[in-house]
């Protein structure tokens, strides 16, 4: 297990990660009035920056000014004028660096709002989602408001696409007719597959609401006459009889015996040769701090977390699966390949 090295003041170095929380809100803010985005062109004073977002000029000043101690941007010697950094320049909303699209989805008050909750999940093991907000919960919200949804999109778009092309590259796919996507989202890991695999056909199921943002998704893939996009629920039923089932990134959201019933829902359709494919951000003894924040974002928001593969294997096997083979994507993405007994 790596060793993490010893602070020179701890005292010093504790202030530091208190106020991590502030350093993240600031960027969260800056990226939220586009700050980076009008900075492409070109530095711009306090003045005309406050003007283009409609803010207060003198505390814009004192947030920039705060940013650009940690990199985030760049002060230029008048002290009144602010240029774009190598950090800053990731938050740059087109093109859409996944960075960007995470500080505007962190940036909503709701997001913010459920880890203020934190204390809430670390006492019961639950979402704080619902406590923070009013007793709504983080899936009620992407369904019904605009713009959460909107956010919570395009934050996932933007990792899932890369995502999707090392997955369509990882597993040979070739020997297969048809695949369905359960819970495939937006379509992106159907759209890489069906691009590498020109003869393959694929279904995705999804929630009503996410079908249409599917269909426009494959329709600019280029995989035209072979797809469909079904509306429906994974705990109800899933399309039976496809040669390939995957999951991608969805079993995480849910309880242990969740993950069973939606497991035992896709074993269900297969066929005795079918093949189903858990693929998810697996984390053990050397998962970093990143993939370690991301398992606990799950808990804040939906009460899900991220396992090792141990738990992966062992719930598939209470769902009658057999797992057969492991495939690494990414440091922590896996596909833990399964069949029927």
């Amino acid at each position: 297990m790596p060793q993490q090295p010893e602070p020179l003041d701890p005292h010093k170095d504790m202030v530091a990660l208190l106020q991590g929380a502030w350093r993240a809100r600031a960027i969260h803010v800056a990226t939220e009035l586009g700050i980076p985005d009008l900075l492409v062109a070109g530095p711009r004073g306090v003045a005309e920056l406050a003007e283009l977002t409609g803010t207060h000029a003198p505390t814009l000043g004192r947030l920039l000014r705060v940013l650009t101690t940690f990199g985030v941007f760049h002060r230029l010697p008048d002290g009144q004028t602010y240029e774009q950094s190598p950090l800053s320049a990731v938050l740059v909303s087109e093109p859409a660096n996944p960075e960007s699209t995470d500080a505007r989805f962190m940036a909503a008050n709701w997001h913010w709002a459920a880890w203020g909750d934190l204390l809430h999940s670390v006492r019961t093991g639950e979402s704080s989602f619902e406590v923070a907000n009013d007793g709504v919960s983080f899936w009620e919200l992407t369904k019904t408001d605009p713009d959460a949804k909107r956010r919570f999109n395009a934050a996932m778009s933007a990792v899932s696409v890369a995502e999707s092309t090392a997955t369509a590259r990882a597993y040979d796919f070739s020997a297969a007719r048809h695949v369905v996507d359960v819970a495939g989202g937006l379509g992106s890991l159907l759209a890489a597959v069906l691009t590498e695999n020109p003869a393959l056909r694929g279904t995705i199921l999804e929630r009503p609401e996410t079908v249409p943002l599917a269909e426009d998704l494959l329709a600019a893939s280029g995989v035209d006459g072979r797809y469909e996009v079904l509306a429906g629920d994974f705990f109800e039923s899933v399309p039976p009889g496809a040669d390939v089932y995957t999951i991608k990134r969805a079993l995480h959201d849910w309880d242990d015996d969740t993950i069973v019933r939606i497991l035992e829902r896709i074993r269900e359709a297969m066929r005795p040769d079918s093949t189903l494919l858990l693929i998810e951000g697996m984390v053990d003894d050397e998962s970093d701090q990143e993939a370690l924040f991301r398992g606990l974002l799950l808990t804040v928001l939906v009460g899900g977390q991220d396992r090792p593969e141990s738990d992966y294997r062992t719930l598939a096997t209470r769902a009658g699966l057999r797992p057969t083979r492991s495939i690494p994507v990414s440091d922590t993405l896996r596909i833990l390949e399964t069949r029927l007994p």
